[in-house]
């Protein structure tokens, strides 16, 4: 990061956690470098607040960006801190709602609905959190001991803790996610900003995983609400989808693979 920062840089701006692999970046370290350096630090917080804990002051952040519906909120309400003293210009002009930044009569439901929502997951956040850390856990151990030739994308430990993704190699993304659909488990294979996209993660090739790897990306999100019992559906289905996948794939070796 500092290598990164040169003498015209203004602002860092960095996701707290990636919302494909879940692996959770060193802010506070990141957000101590931006102070020393003069530079402001923002931190998309999205797939982060309401499932770790978050504190703007502790971890040097002077702007960060959050949405309701990642914890339970309203869809299309979201809402950013800007530490008192960083100047930030309106957004939409025309009114002076919302401290003279967007303009426009102001969505009021859906700011109580994310303040209430957002209110009930900090509240149990610590719970929340060993419960599905738990079950990540255990279905990621369960994936790995009952399907050959999977690797586990992201940090194994600094990870998001309702967040598991896999490369599963020698079988397509889509057909692994239509397969579950029909029994009832919903999956992506990559983020649903891209969710329209045939192509490969962009995040995964990032990280040097291969083409024909990044095409048998696996992602399952958990909540606070998933039960063991689940968890154990889905390691009961998996390994046969993959198997089945697998044996019609062109490329799995004769003899399958260790």
């Amino acid at each position: 990061m500092r290598a990164a920062i040169r003498p015209e840089t203004i602002l860092v701006s960095i996701m707290t956690a990636n919302n494909e692999v879940g692996t959770i970046e060193p802010i506070r370290e990141i957000g101590a470098v931006c102070r020393e350096a003069g530079v402001l630090f923002h931190t998309d917080a999205v797939q982060a607040i309401g499932h770790i804990p978050m504190d703007v002051q502790d971890m040097n952040i002077d702007l960060l960006t959050l949405t309701a519906h990642k914890f339970h909120g309203p869809k299309g309400v979201g809402a950013v801190y800007i530490r008192k003293g960083v100047r930030v210009p309106a957004m939409i002009t025309g009114g002076g709602q919302e401290n003279k930044k967007r303009a426009g009569t102001e969505n009021v439901p859906g700011i109580v609905g994310l303040a209430k929502a957002l209110e009930i997951q900090t509240e149990n956040l610590e719970a929340n959190m060993k419960k599905m850390t738990a079950l990540r856990d255990k279905l990621i151990a369960g994936v790995e001991e009952r399907i050959p030739a999977v690797h586990l994308n992201g940090d194994r430990t600094k990870r998001l803790p309702n967040n598991v993704n896999f490369g599963i190699r020698y079988i397509e993304s889509e057909s692994i996610l239509l397969m579950l659909d029909l029994k009832g488990v919903a999956a992506s294979s990559g983020s649903a900003c891209t969710s329209g996209s045939l192509d490969p993660s962009h995040v995964l090739l990032a990280m040097g995983i291969s083409h024909e790897e990044a095409n048998g990306s696996l992602r399952m999100t958990l909540s606070e609400f998933t039960t063991e019992e689940e968890i154990d559906y889905v390691l009961e289905i998996l390994p046969p989808i993959v198997q089945r996948l697998r044996d019609m794939s062109p490329i799995y070796p004769k003899g399958g693979v260790q």
